[in-house]
């Protein structure tokens, strides 16, 4: 729990001001793991994604920026799948569907960063 802190201490640095953080219920999506470790959400989004990037944290997806140092982030046809921190909760992987602009995003970025790695 102390690296979280650490990490949300530093991300909110980060954090341009003015910018809406986003609530996930928001959205539309599809909890396919819970209280797993990095390694379960990482294997859960290999094993379901036929693309898997490593993004950088504070990658945000819709506006939900993403806590740690590498995050899985992989995609099954418009579906995309990530890993995702609720402090105090654990970590999820989440799927959510009809995600073709975030999938197009997400390949471009990997495009021009090379803080974005492709590991499938």
């Amino acid at each position: 729990m102390t690296i979280i802190r650490i990490f949300l201490a530093s991300l909110k640095e980060k954090i341009i001001k003015g910018t809406k953080m986003v609530c996930l219920s928001e959205f539309d999506y599809e909890i396919l793991l819970k209280n797993a470790s990095l390694k379960e959400c990482e294997d859960l989004i290999k094993k379901n994604a036929e693309e898997v990037y490593l993004v950088p944290g504070g990658y945000n997806i819709k506006g939900i920026f993403l806590l740690g140092t590498s995050i899985p982030v992989g995609f099954s046809g418009d579906a995309i799948l990530f890993q995702f921190i609720k402090p105090c909760f654990g970590l999820f992987v989440l799927r959510m569907k009809n995600e073709a602009e975030e999938i197009k995003k997400l390949r471009e970025q990997y495009k021009k960063d090379k803080n974005v790695k492709k590991i499938k």
